[in-house]
């Protein structure tokens, strides 16, 4: 299926990153929620449920610890009955402040 998608990322306040270097069990966790909060807007706008992926990213490109989700997100996504419904603007500042 040909799908327009956007490519989203996630990470962690620097100063919360330790945290999650002690307490590795909290990574999958947080993909969870990365992901929770881009679905629960899909509902909430259209009645939709997005089509994602999530990968989990632990270090930087410096090879510094930075934790961070990387989402493939469709821009759209299934009602219920089934049917495609797309959409056409994320509001990423909201969805910053969110996170």
């Amino acid at each position: 299926m040909q799908v327009n998608h956007l490519h989203m990322i996630f990470t962690i306040d620097e100063g919360l990153r330790d945290i999650f270097l002690w307490h590795r069990e909290l990574l999958k966790p947080l993909m969870d929620e990365a992901a929770m909060l881009v679905k629960e807007y899909f509902q909430k706008k259209g009645k939709v449920t997005p089509g994602i992926i999530t990968g989990l990213h632990t270090f930087g490109s410096r090879m510094n610890f930075k934790p961070h989700a990387h989402m493939m997100v469709t821009m759209g996504g299934v009602t219920k009955k089934g049917e495609g419904k797309g959409c056409d603007f994320i509001p990423f500042s909201m969805l910053r402040k969110q996170w």
